[in-house]
């Protein structure tokens, strides 16, 4: 009996695993581009950089269509059913009804997505969490000061609780937002912990 358990359990894992990488495939490219450089220190950190810049202006052009790195999700188009025959049902808030999030966590570096849901139950604020295994790639890797680098400073910044939210537009449709902790300490630098792409029309 332990062992169909057991074998249930694994089928259960592997089938979630395979449901994220159809269509959280651009998150493993990049991992996959990191390790493949990371053999020279200098070449790395050169990579790095330049990886930085683009994966940000890689999500600022994706926002001006509504969409988040690792998603084909749509803010304000996509119906969350879509993610559900995908992935089946979320972690977080599959049992909510009307205006709510729900969570996806694939662990073991296939990353986390967040999806905001309106009354119609159409998705209306897509959030990418990044990974936790490998903070050196993705979404957690950034922060605020190489977001400023490469966007220049948002015109509008907002704060929540302990978040940091930098708010830029890349189209009147959708804000692009980076959140990161508003206070770190001392010596340390502030991580991103997610990106967010919020379709306001849609929060209806």
């Amino acid at each position: 009996m332990l062992k169909n358990t057991e074998a249930r359990s694994s089928v259960k894992l592997g089938t979630k695993l395979a449901l994220a990488g159809l269509i959280a495939v651009g998150s493993m490219a990049v991992i996959t581009h990191s390790n493949v450089n990371a053999a020279s220190v200098k070449a790395a950190n050169t990579l790095s950089a330049q990886q930085g810049s683009t994966y940000i202006k890689n999500i600022y052009s994706l926002a001006k269509e509504g969409k988040i790195p690792g998603l084909n999700a749509i803010a304000g188009k996509t119906p969350i059913s879509a993610v559900h025959y995908k992935w089946g049902a979320p972690e977080v808030g599959g049992d909510l009804k009307g205006n709510h999030y729900e969570m996806y966590n694939f662990g073991m570096g296939q990353g986390a997505y967040g999806f905001g849901i309106n009354k119609s139950g159409v998705i209306y604020d897509l959030r990418n969490f990044g990974q936790s295994v490998d903070r050196t790639v993705g979404v957690k890797s950034l922060t605020f000061a190489s977001v400023i680098k490469t966007l220049g400073m948002p015109k509008e910044v907002r704060y929540n609780g302990t978040d940091k939210i930098y708010v830029y537009h890349p189209s009147t449709k959708y804000e692009l937002k980076f959140v990161g902790p508003s206070k770190v300490v001392k010596g340390k630098v502030a991580h991103i912990d997610h990106i967010n792409v919020y379709a306001g029309k849609a929060n209806l």
